[in-house]
Order: structure tokens, then sequence, then C-alpha cells
């Protein structure tokens, strides 16, 4: 019986250390997945922006809502975009003036012009490689731009701006960004998310996301023919990431995209979704 007594009391004993083994094993590894956690996070602010007009738009003035949000501190209204820090594409930086205006209080995005003309470019055709053959040899395909629509020339180019701000100074908001982040303004939220997901207006909102419908609006005055088509395409994205095993993420993001028709005078509302809560909590 003794025998059978002390041969319990090992185990036990053995099972007490492995546990306590385990358990230390444990707080080593929670504390350094937190310190891995605290030591990669970062946020960022991406901001996009692309224009495109099937045809000339002569005496431009596009005033477009740009993500910003009211500072108590300074009592204004501030935004992230810094378009010193932006970069643009097929941008006639010497034609088309680009900079940000305060607008009844709101920062938004002034581009002018006296002209703005289309970008058209030529399709490439993928070219047959053949056995053996070295694709040194292939002639390197060449773009042909022009500002008119042709046979040549049928695919419509977007002017892009875009800017990645990662020092935005604080853990972004990502649940709740509606008063505490920049977002396009002004804006008027008309409807919620349904989490069933599908169509939304433009856009295809996936299962399971939370966010609201909005309604911002654009201000512009340009002369056009009855038949052209502006189309203004607006993204931003506010983001946290961190490195567990792996990079986590969580996000909130906000598109609005709409096309105008003829020649513009006026305010006219775009509607657009925002999501928010995505990613890893």
């Amino acid at each position: 019986m003794g025998k059978w007594s002390n041969a319990l009391g090992l185990v036990l004993a053995g099972a007490g250390i492995l546990v306590a083994l385990l358990f230390i094993c444990l707080v080593l590894l929670a504390g350094f997945l937190g310190q891995s956690s605290s030591e990669s996070f970062s946020s960022m602010y991406h901001y996009e922006l692309q224009i495109s007009t099937t045809g000339p738009i002569e005496d431009a003035v596009l005033l477009i809502p740009i993500p910003s949000r009211y500072d108590p501190e300074t009592g204004a209204n501030v935004t992230p975009i810094d378009l010193s820090r932006a970069s643009f594409s097929n941008f006639d930086r010497s034609g088309i003036s680009v900079r940000i205006e305060d607008v009844d209080g709101i920062p938004m995005l002034n581009i002018s012009a006296d002209r703005i003309d289309p970008v058209y470019k030529n399709r490439i055709e993928p070219i047959a490689i053949m056995p053996g053959q070295n694709e040194s040899e292939l002639p390197v395909p060449t773009h042909i731009y022009s500002d008119r629509y042709s046979e040549e020339t049928p695919v419509l180019v977007g002017m892009e701006l875009s800017m990645l701000d990662t020092s935005p100074g604080h853990e972004i908001e990502t649940r709740t960004p509606v008063g505490a982040e920049p977002l396009f303004m002004p804006y008027r939220i008309v409807g919620t998310l349904n989490d069933s997901g599908g169509p939304v207006d433009d856009y295809y909102v996936s299962p399971g996301s939370s966010g609201y419908i909005v309604e911002v609006p654009f201000i512009l005055s340009f002369d056009a023919e009855d038949g052209n088509v502006l189309t203004i395409s607006s993204y931003f994205q506010g983001a946290n990431q961190w490195w567990v095993l792996g990079w986590q993420s969580n996000s909130y993001r906000e598109r609005v995209h709409h096309e105008f028709t003829g020649p513009c005078n006026g305010t006219y509302l775009a509607r657009g979704i925002l999501v928010t809560g995505e990613g890893v909590y």
C-alpha cells in the first residue's frame, strides 16, 4: 500500500510540476505576444481619388468632399489629406490646379482648370509565346494616348490622386468612426447597411458588414456637351495593424462614386457607403 501511495504522490507531484511549467509557458507566451503586438502596432489613413471625363470640360471648378473631422482643440474641421505628400497620375499639373479650399468651414478639394481634356489609350493585346521562343525577342507593348475616343484608342483613362498617412498619431477608432474619425464631409446618414450583404446602390457589401449609407455634396461648375459623362470616385480607409503570429488588422472604409452628365453648375448630392468594424478585435 505504501508503494502505491508513494507512486501516486510522485505522479501528482509530476503533474503539478507540468501544470506549473505549462502555466509559466502560457504567461511567457502571452507576454511575448503582447510585446510583439505593441511593438509592431501601427495605424494609417489611405485616400484615393479618380476622375474621368468622356469629353472636354471647360471653365471647370470641381469642389470635391474629402475626409475631415472636427477638432475640439482648434475648434475647426481638419483633414489628414496633405497634397504635398500625394502622388498624381494622368494629371496635367501645368494646366490643372489642385488645392484644398475651406468652404463654409469645411475642407474640400478644389480642382480647377480652363479646360480638362479626357485621356484615352489603346488596348494592349497579349502576345503569344511560342515554345522555345525567347521573351526578349518579342516586341515591347506600347501605349498610344489621345484626347478623344477612337477605334485605336478606346480605353478611357482616369486622373488619379492617392495619399498614404502612416502616422496619424493615435489608434484609429474603426468600430465607431462617426464623430471620432475623418469622413467625407459634409455628410448626412440616410440609411443603415443590411448585415445580410448584397448590392447597395452601385456598391456590393459583404455579408456581416455594418455601417451606413451616406450622402455628400459635390459643388461643380463647368461647360460640357450634353452627353458628356464626368465620373468621380473617392475612397478613404482608416486601419490599425499589428503582428501576432501573422499580420492582424481592423479598419473602416468609405467610398463615394457618382456620374455627372452634361454641363454642371450647382450642388449635387451623391450617395456612398461607410463600412465600419472590419477585421480583428
